[in-house]
């Protein structure tokens, strides 16, 4: 259990941070997609969101230019135009969800630094071990 306890922290820091945002957009789902045209417009904002998303997570986003940067905006408002209406609603949700994130985050530092300490002592211990035990 003692070597879960990480992963399971950062599965639950996931969680907590898209949880709400995602069980009240798919509580909604029929408002947001009720025609074709609107499911469609709304994957491509989805899988738009998710590319920037991922490229910001693993580095190679940097702030572009202007024109590209509106052109996103513009692109991402056009695509998601149905769920617009509860962005109040979505950038609530979405702040519980950093909140409890952040406080999980605090719980995973400590995870870290205790590995950390063990490691170290584990280490020390072994390297004493064989400094009285004369196998250097």
């Amino acid at each position: 259990m003692k070597r879960l306890a990480l992963p399971l922290l950062y599965i639950l820091s996931f969680a907590l941070s898209l949880g709400p945002v995602l069980v009240f957009f798919f509580i909604n789902m029929g408002k947001y997609i009720s025609t074709v045209e609107d499911a469609v417009r709304l994957s491509f904002g989805g899988v738009l969101i998710l590319v920037v998303v991922i490229l910001k997570v693993i580095g190679l986003l940097r702030m572009p230019p202007r024109v590209v940067l509106f052109a996103l905006i513009f692109a991402g408002s056009y695509l998601l135009h149905s769920i617009i209406s509860d962005l109040i609603i979505f950038s609530f949700l979405a702040l519980i969800g950093e909140i409890g994130d952040s406080i999980c985050q605090i719980f995973i530092r400590r995870e870290k630094e205790k590995r950390a300490i063990e490691k170290t002592a584990q280490a020390t211990a072994t390297a004493l071990e064989g400094r009285f035990t004369g196998r250097v």
